[in-house]
């Protein structure tokens, strides 16, 4: 029990009887009320207990020496206790149980014992509260590169006349299909529903989930590049690759082109990479070599250079393919680059005192190849390759 009830606004007469065995009885439930605040469905209940105490030590504590008037004090505090059956989120027409329990063995030294019991009051006077949507024309908008997309809060056309803040729980690392939460918080800090109530109102939702939608993204698979961009694409590699070859000696030329499947490379999630997603167009180039197999044949009386065959391969990269929200898609072809790596030939021609072997843009076989395009990134990046 609180002592500065001491002080009580209401001040009633006690209502006292004698008892059989001397002792004035003081019924506490006479002058206890409850006080009922705040907004219907949002109602606070508050204990008034009167001036029992007060009454008390004006007529049993007049002649006590300050000692004994503390220790009456807190023999009373300890005697009763009152409470509620509910005191808060009440509505006008709800019953509230106000209950006094009373240890009357706490006070048998005193000339008077005290009665309690229980009281029921209805909730009234509590005023309408006006909800409001706190995300009512407030807008998540995303930006930049799925799966790397971010999310900011647009609250300029917000029709809140509260000032609320606005939290998002995630705002970068997004892509398309993610789910993020907007929350409303006071400015204080304070319970943001207490905060709405202290300015007349109650939000209808203190959060609100929004995907992630319309974001440019890197492919994550190659079955997602459409065809006709992947066939402009091929092309592109095929047209460098025969480029490459135009600067080959007289007599040497590509006899065959041969696209025999791809390597698609993406960052593992969680890790950083330098590109969004890799594409290897990968060929066997059947070549037309006029040469030696070496020095020995070339420096033959007879010697003449062969016409023959020769097979490499090779690959053409691009990097970055986008997924543009119509659902095209966006890769620069003028970005693609040619393999740099050389390999020899199986033919060449003499050179002065030496003997030099035709290079070619490329590999000697495949899984040097995929060791320099797949292995030496398998840490950071997945991969899928239909090349057999």
């Amino acid at each position: 029990m609180n002592k500065k009830i001491f002080l009580g606004i209401v001040t009633l007469g006690m209502v006292t009887a004698l008892s059989s065995c001397g002792k004035e009885n003081i019924d506490l439930s006479s002058d206890a009320d409850v006080i009922f605040n705040g907004y219907d469905g949002y109602g606070t209940a508050a204990i008034n207990e009167g001036s029992w105490v007060y009454d008390i030590e004006e007529k049993f504590g007049a002649d006590l020496s300050l000692s004994k008037l503390a220790k009456l004090e807190d023999d009373l505090d300890d005697a009763v206790e009152f409470s509620l059956s509910s005191n808060e989120n009440l509505k006008n027409g709800d019953e509230v149980t106000l209950t006094i329990d009373v240890d009357n063995d706490v006070i048998k030294d005193y000339d008077f014992k005290l009665s309690g019991g229980s009281k029921t009051f209805t909730v009234e006077g509590l005023e309408e509260i006006q909800s409001f949507d706190p995300f009512e024309n407030v807008a998540v908008n995303f930006g930049g590169m799925s799966p790397n997309g971010t999310a900011t809060v647009n609250t300029s056309d917000a029709n809140s006349d509260i000032s609320l803040n606005y939290v998002l729980d995630k705002e970068s690392g997004l892509k398309n299909g993610d789910e993020v939460t907007l929350s409303i918080a006071s400015n204080s800090g304070s319970d943001v529903e207490e905060y709405c109530l202290s300015n007349g109102k109650i939000p209808t939702a203190t959060e609100k989930t929004f995907t992630v939608e319309g974001l440019a993204g890197y492919a994550t698979k190659f079955e997602e590049i459409p065809e006709d961009t992947y066939n402009k694409m091929l092309s592109q590699a095929e047209d460098t690759i025969k480029a490459s070859a135009s600067s080959w000696s007289e007599g040497n030329s590509i006899k065959k082109i041969e696209n025999i499947g791809y390597y698609f490379l993406t960052p593992k999630e969680g890790f950083e990479t330098s590109t969004g997603n890799e594409l290897y167009c990968v060929y066997k180039i059947t070549a037309d070599i006029t040469g030696y197999t070496d020095s020995k044949e070339a420096d033959a009386d007879d010697a003449k250079p062969k016409k023959r065959e020769d097979v490499y391969y090779t690959f053409f990269n691009y990097n970055n393919i986008v997924l543009l929200e119509d659902g095209t898609c966006s890769v620069d072809l003028s970005s693609g680059q040619m393999t740099s790596n050389t390999v020899n030939s199986k033919y060449g021609q003499p050179n002065w005192f030496s003997f030099d072997y035709y290079t070619f843009k490329g590999y000697s076989d495949l899984d040097s190849m995929f060791n320099d395009c797949i292995t030496s990134k398998i840490s950071n990046y997945t991969y899928e390759n239909t090349v057999q």
